[in-house]
C-alpha cells in the first residue's frame, strides 16, 4: 500500500505553513507528502479555501482518490479541517476512522468537447446585457428564457452562486441538480420561470443561445470562462463522482449554520 498524500494549496503564506506543519505530522505515521499529482496517491489534501478545493479537482482532472481540505481561507464550505484539528485529523486519517462520500459532477457538451464541473454551469452575458435562451429538458421545449442568465448547479455547489442567485440548498447527499434564473425578465414577450427548478440525475438540459446574443454570451464552468462559437449547450450528470472524506457526519449542517446565516 502507497504511503503518498498528493497536496493542492494556494499561494498565501499561511497555507505554505501549514502545508510544511502538515509535513512534519504525516511523517510521523510514515506518509509522505507530494505537490507533484501520483495516482497511486491514497489522498488528495488541499490547503486553502473553496477556490483551491475546485481547482484540485480540475488539476487533478477529476481524481478517483478521495478529496479532504484544511481551511486557510474565507468561507471554506468544502474544506472540512480547520487550522487547530491538525493533530486530530490525521490520527483519524492514520486509524482509518472517517467516512467517504461521492459527490456528483456535471458534465457538458459544447462543440463536441465536454467539460465537466463540480459546482455549476452558468450562461450569462460578458457585456451587462440580457441573454434570450431557449431551454429544453428531456427534449422538451420550456421556455424562451429571457434575463441575465442560467445556473445549473450540482447539490453541493447549490450553496454558492446558485444560493445568491435565489435557487434552493440542495442537501450534497441528493440525486439530482437544479436549473435557476438569473433575474428573469417578465412580460408577455418573456415568459420565464420565474423559480428554480429540481431535476432528478437522468435529465438533460439542452439550451441554444440566441443569435443576436452569441457575441457577449459565454459558458462559465466552475468560475472559468469559456468562449466557442457553437452556442448550444448540453448539460446532464456524470457518470463520474469524486470522493470526498468526511470526518464528522454533522459537518453539513455545521457549515449551515456556521458559514451561511
Amino acid at each position: 500500500m502507497t504511503n503518498k498524500i498528493n497536496v493542492f494549496k494556494n499561494k498565501s503564506k499561511f497555507s505554505r505553513s501549514i502545508y510544511q506543519k502538515c509535513k512534519k505530522i504525516f511523517y510521523k505515521y510514515g506518509y509522505t507528502l507530494t505537490t507533484t499529482y501520483e495516482e497511486d496517491a491514497v489522498l488528495n489534501l488541499v490547503i486553502g479555501g473553496d477556490g483551491t478545493f475546485l481547482n484540485a479537482v480540475h488539476l487533478s482532472n477529476f481524481s478517483s482518490i478521495p478529496f479532504i481540505g484544511i481551511n486557510t481561507g474565507h468561507l471554506g464550505f468544502y474544506q472540512e479541517i480547520e487550522v487547530n484539528m491538525l493533530d486530530n485529523f490525521i490520527k483519524s486519517f492514520n486509524q482509518g476512522n472517517y467516512n467517504t462520500e461521492s459527490l456528483s459532477i456535471l458534465e457538458a457538451k459544447v462543440n463536441n468537447k465536454v467539460i465537466n464541473s463540480i459546482n455549476e454551469v452558468v450562461i450569462k452575458s460578458d457585456r451587462n446585457q440580457i441573454v434570450r435562451l431557449k431551454v429544453f429538458i428531456d427534449g422538451n421545449y420550456i421556455e424562451s428564457f429571457s434575463g441575465d442568465g442560467l445556473i445549473i448547479s450540482t447539490p453541493h455547489g447549490s450553496t454558492a452562486y446558485n444560493l445568491s442567485a435565489g435557487g434552493a440548498i440542495l442537501h450534497q447527499s441528493l440525486n439530482g441538480f437544479q436549473l435557476t434564473p438569473i433575474a428573469p425578465v417578465y412580460s408577455n414577450m418573456n415568459k420565464a420561470l420565474r423559480c428554480p427548478v429540481v431535476l432528478p440525475n437522468d435529465a438533460t438540459i439542452d439550451i441554444s443561445v440566441s443569435k443576436r446574443d452569441n457575441y457577449h454570451t459565454l459558458f462559465i464552468f466552475d468560475g472559468k470562462e469559456y468562449s466557442t462559437k457553437d452556442y448550444k449547450i448540453r448539460i446532464k450528470v456524470s457518470n463520474t463522482k469524486i470522493k470526498k472524506l468526511i470526518l464528522n457526519k454533522n459537518h453539513y449542517w455545521n457549515n449551515i449554520k456556521n458559514k451561511l446565516m
